[in-house]
Protein backbone atom coordinates (compact mmCIF):
# COMPACT_ATOMS: atom_id res chain seq x y z
CA UNK A 1 0.00 0.00 0.00
CA UNK A 2 2.86 2.44 0.84
CA UNK A 3 4.47 2.18 -2.61
CA UNK A 4 0.89 2.88 -4.01
CA UNK A 5 0.43 6.30 -2.13
CA UNK A 6 4.12 6.82 -2.83
CA UNK A 7 3.53 6.22 -6.94
CA UNK A 8 0.33 8.38 -6.91
CA UNK A 9 2.07 10.92 -4.53
CA UNK A 10 5.34 11.02 -6.65
CA UNK A 11 3.23 11.28 -10.15
CA UNK A 12 1.53 14.94 -8.43
CA UNK A 13 5.25 15.82 -7.87
CA UNK A 14 5.53 15.12 -4.20
CA UNK A 15 8.90 13.73 -3.14
CA UNK A 16 10.41 10.50 -1.17
CA UNK A 17 9.42 12.27 1.79
CA UNK A 18 5.96 13.63 1.04
CA UNK A 19 5.63 9.59 -0.03
CA UNK A 20 6.78 8.34 3.07
CA UNK A 21 4.31 11.07 5.09
CA UNK A 22 1.37 9.74 3.01
CA UNK A 23 2.05 6.32 3.39
CA UNK A 24 2.63 6.70 7.26
CA UNK A 25 -0.98 8.86 7.70
CA UNK A 26 -2.54 5.90 5.66
CA UNK A 27 -1.09 3.04 8.03
CA UNK A 28 -1.87 4.85 11.40
CA UNK A 29 -5.78 4.16 10.48
CA UNK A 30 -5.07 1.06 9.35
CA UNK A 31 -3.16 -0.16 11.99
CA UNK A 32 -5.42 1.35 14.74
CA UNK A 33 -8.84 -0.93 13.30
CA UNK A 34 -10.00 2.58 11.91
CA UNK A 35 -11.10 2.88 7.77
CA UNK A 36 -13.19 4.33 5.60
CA UNK A 37 -15.31 1.09 5.19
CA UNK A 38 -15.55 1.57 8.82
CA UNK A 39 -16.56 5.11 8.58
CA UNK A 40 -19.16 4.67 6.26
CA UNK A 41 -20.60 1.14 7.85
CA UNK A 42 -21.14 3.61 10.83
CA UNK A 43 -22.90 5.86 9.01
CA UNK A 44 -24.92 3.73 7.49
CA UNK A 45 -25.76 2.28 11.13
CA UNK A 46 -26.58 5.27 12.68
CA UNK A 47 -28.72 6.55 9.59
CA UNK A 48 -30.35 3.32 9.92
CA UNK A 49 -30.92 4.09 13.15
CA UNK A 50 -32.54 7.20 12.69
CA UNK A 51 -34.62 5.90 9.75
CA UNK A 52 -36.21 3.36 11.96
CA UNK A 53 -37.20 5.80 14.56
CA UNK A 54 -38.66 8.58 11.87
CA UNK A 55 -40.60 5.70 10.18
CA UNK A 56 -41.83 4.40 14.00
CA UNK A 57 -42.85 8.28 14.92
CA UNK A 58 -44.30 9.14 11.36
CA UNK A 59 -46.78 5.45 11.79
CA UNK A 60 -47.51 7.08 15.38
CA UNK A 61 -48.72 10.48 14.04
CA UNK A 62 -50.80 9.00 11.44
CA UNK A 63 -52.33 6.87 14.10
CA UNK A 64 -52.62 10.15 16.57
CA UNK A 65 -54.06 11.85 13.72
CA UNK A 66 -56.97 9.13 13.40
CA UNK A 67 -57.58 9.03 16.51
CA UNK A 68 -58.20 12.59 16.83
CA UNK A 69 -60.37 12.64 13.96
CA UNK A 70 -62.22 9.73 15.73
CA UNK A 71 -62.91 12.15 18.63
CA UNK A 72 -63.76 15.08 16.16
CA UNK A 73 -66.59 12.62 15.11
CA UNK A 74 -68.82 12.35 18.30
CA UNK A 75 -70.22 15.93 18.58
CA UNK A 76 -71.26 15.47 14.86
CA UNK A 77 -72.94 11.80 16.02
CA UNK A 78 -74.44 13.60 19.35
CA UNK A 79 -75.63 16.72 16.64
CA UNK A 80 -77.03 13.69 14.17
CA UNK A 81 -78.88 11.77 17.21
CA UNK A 82 -80.47 14.88 18.23
CA UNK A 83 -81.83 15.47 14.56
CA UNK A 84 -83.32 12.29 14.20
CA UNK A 85 -85.02 12.78 18.06
CA UNK A 86 -86.35 15.80 16.34
CA UNK A 87 -87.45 14.13 13.32
CA UNK A 88 -89.19 11.35 15.19
CA UNK A 89 -90.97 14.07 17.40
CA UNK A 90 -91.92 16.10 14.47
CA UNK A 91 -93.44 12.61 12.81
CA UNK A 92 -95.18 11.83 15.99
CA UNK A 93 -96.68 15.03 16.24
CA UNK A 94 -98.10 14.59 12.13
CA UNK A 95 -99.39 11.55 13.06
CA UNK A 96 -101.13 12.15 16.28
CA UNK A 97 -102.41 15.36 14.52
CA UNK A 98 -104.15 13.44 11.06
CA UNK A 99 -105.37 10.74 13.67
CA UNK A 100 -107.34 13.70 15.47
CA UNK A 101 -108.59 15.21 12.34
CA UNK A 102 -109.83 12.15 10.95
CA UNK A 103 -111.30 11.09 14.38
CA UNK A 104 -112.70 14.49 14.86
CA UNK A 105 -113.79 14.32 11.60
CA UNK A 106 -115.77 11.42 12.42
CA UNK A 107 -117.07 13.02 15.18
CA UNK A 108 -115.75 10.84 17.99
CA UNK A 109 -114.90 12.35 21.08
CA UNK A 110 -110.96 12.44 21.50
CA UNK A 111 -110.67 11.72 25.22
CA UNK A 112 -111.85 8.24 25.69
CA UNK A 113 -112.17 4.89 23.19
CA UNK A 114 -110.77 3.91 20.00
CA UNK A 115 -108.85 7.84 19.49
CA UNK A 116 -107.18 7.57 22.97
CA UNK A 117 -105.93 4.57 22.59
CA UNK A 118 -104.68 5.35 19.09
CA UNK A 119 -103.06 8.29 20.85
CA UNK A 120 -101.68 6.46 23.47
CA UNK A 121 -100.00 3.57 21.23
CA UNK A 122 -98.81 6.24 18.93
CA UNK A 123 -96.84 8.08 22.37
CA UNK A 124 -95.27 4.57 23.15
CA UNK A 125 -94.50 3.84 19.85
CA UNK A 126 -92.59 7.37 19.93
CA UNK A 127 -91.33 7.07 23.02
CA UNK A 128 -89.67 3.67 21.85
CA UNK A 129 -88.09 5.25 19.13
CA UNK A 130 -86.78 8.31 20.85
CA UNK A 131 -85.07 5.76 23.62
CA UNK A 132 -83.51 3.36 21.01
CA UNK A 133 -81.82 5.85 19.04
CA UNK A 134 -80.53 7.28 22.18
CA UNK A 135 -79.27 4.31 23.03
CA UNK A 136 -77.48 3.71 19.16
CA UNK A 137 -76.38 7.52 19.84
CA UNK A 138 -74.64 6.29 23.12
CA UNK A 139 -73.18 3.32 21.32
CA UNK A 140 -71.85 4.98 18.66
CA UNK A 141 -70.27 8.02 21.06
CA UNK A 142 -68.79 5.17 23.11
CA UNK A 143 -67.18 3.50 19.90
CA UNK A 144 -65.71 5.99 18.76
CA UNK A 145 -64.20 6.69 22.19
CA UNK A 146 -62.70 2.68 22.07
CA UNK A 147 -61.47 3.64 18.53
CA UNK A 148 -59.75 6.45 19.27
CA UNK A 149 -58.18 4.77 22.16
CA UNK A 150 -57.26 2.03 20.10
CA UNK A 151 -55.38 4.50 17.47
CA UNK A 152 -53.39 6.29 20.50
CA UNK A 153 -52.33 2.45 21.90
CA UNK A 154 -50.93 1.60 18.48
CA UNK A 155 -49.29 5.05 18.19
CA UNK A 156 -47.15 4.59 21.48
CA UNK A 157 -46.34 0.72 20.25
CA UNK A 158 -45.87 2.07 16.80
CA UNK A 159 -43.18 4.65 18.97
CA UNK A 160 -41.83 1.63 20.87
CA UNK A 161 -41.30 -0.78 17.70
CA UNK A 162 -39.47 1.94 16.10
CA UNK A 163 -37.62 3.09 18.85
CA UNK A 164 -36.45 -0.82 19.10
CA UNK A 165 -36.02 -1.13 15.67
CA UNK A 166 -33.17 1.08 15.46
CA UNK A 167 -31.49 -0.38 18.76
CA UNK A 168 -31.33 -3.52 17.66
CA UNK A 169 -30.19 -2.10 13.93
CA UNK A 170 -27.45 -0.25 16.07
CA UNK A 171 -26.48 -3.01 17.66
CA UNK A 172 -25.77 -5.11 14.69
CA UNK A 173 -24.19 -2.38 12.96
CA UNK A 174 -21.77 -1.99 16.32
CA UNK A 175 -21.43 -5.81 16.20
CA UNK A 176 -20.31 -6.19 12.41
CA UNK A 177 -17.93 -3.61 12.98
CA UNK A 178 -16.42 -4.99 15.55
CA UNK A 179 -16.29 -8.52 13.84
CA UNK A 180 -13.78 -6.55 11.36
CA UNK A 181 -11.28 -5.84 14.47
Amino acid sequence: MEILIGGITSLFGGGGAAAAGTAAAAAAPVASGFSLATVLQGTATVLGVLSSISAGNAEADALELQAQDAEREKPLENLQGIERRASIKRAMADALGAGDVAYAASGVDLSFGTARAARTDAYREADLALTTDAGTQQTRVARLSERAAGYRASAKQAKRAGLLNGLVGGAKGLASMAERY
